[in-house]
Order: structure tokens, then C-alpha cells, then sequence
């Protein structure tokens, strides 16, 4: 990786700040320490044991996280949560259709995003997601 997109994406100080976030919201979700590496947050490279539904959480997470860094990636700020949020959220309705094409239930996709939507619930407080994008 070329030494300014390194520094861009990774060691930066607003870049710091943007994955230390996510690593908390990802400490809040797993109840887990995670570690914080670029081949994780960047490569999305999982080198701990989780179980397969957490790896799953991770990745769509860290997923919507790097598409909401790259879209600010040349502004002065780092994305806001509610944009995080948002692109989870598609994420999340994309594998619900994924899954009823495979023909799985409902309860294999609860078991994997339940703890996503309890989170959120947690974390915000809100009765309607939408208000979290307006932060």
C-alpha cells in the first residue's frame, strides 16, 4: 500500500479517531477486545477465533464502515455515525433478500442481526432508526 494511503487511511490522526469508533462499537457488539490492526479494519482479515455469526457481524460492519470512510476520504471530517449506520442498514436488507433467494428463515437472519438491532437500540435509544440519521 502507497505510503500517503496508508497514512490516509490508517495513521492519520482523523483516521485514528474514525477506526478507534469502530473498534468501540464493535468491543460494545462482540463483548470482545478487538484488536486493532489494519489487516482488520482495512483488509478485513479476521485472525481471532469468533464464532461464525460475530465474523459475519464484523465483516458487514467493518464493510459499511470502509464505504462510508472512503466517501469522505478527500473531505475534512470523518463520516458521521448515522452515515455508518445507513449503509449497515442496507447491508443488513441486502442479506435478508440474499437469504430468501437461498430460502433460509427468518430465524438464521435474527441470529445474525439481532445483536446489530439490540445494539442500536442500546446505544441510541430511539424508537424509529431514522432519527439517527439526522446526527
Amino acid at each position: 500500500m502507497d505510503e500517503n494511503v496508508f497514512h490516509s487511511c490508517w495513521t492519520c490522526p482523523k483516521a485514528k479517531k474514525y477506526w478507534k469508533m469502530i473498534q468501540t462499537w464493535l468491543e460494545e457488539l462482540t463483548k470482545n477486545k478487538i484488536d486493532f490492526v489494519p489487516e482488520l479494519f482495512l483488509l478485513g482479515i479476521i485472525k481471532k477465533n469468533y464464532n461464525r455469526k460475530m465474523k459475519y457481524l464484523i465483516l458487514h460492519i467493518l464493510t459499511a464502515a470502509r464505504i462510508s470512510y472512503a466517501q469522505y476520504w478527500k473531505k475534512n471530517s470523518i463520516p458521521p455515525d448515522g452515515l455508518i449506520i445507513k449503509k449497515n442498514l442496507e447491508c443488513v436488507e441486502m442479506d435478508k433478500l440474499t437469504m430468501e433467494l437461498k430460502g433460509k428463515t427468518d430465524t438464521e437472519y435474527n441470529a445474525v442481526w439481532e445483536t446489530w438491532f439490540i445494539w442500536i437500540d442500546n446505544r441510541y435509544k430511539i424508537q424509529n432508526i431514522n432519527n439517527v440519521y439526522n446526527k
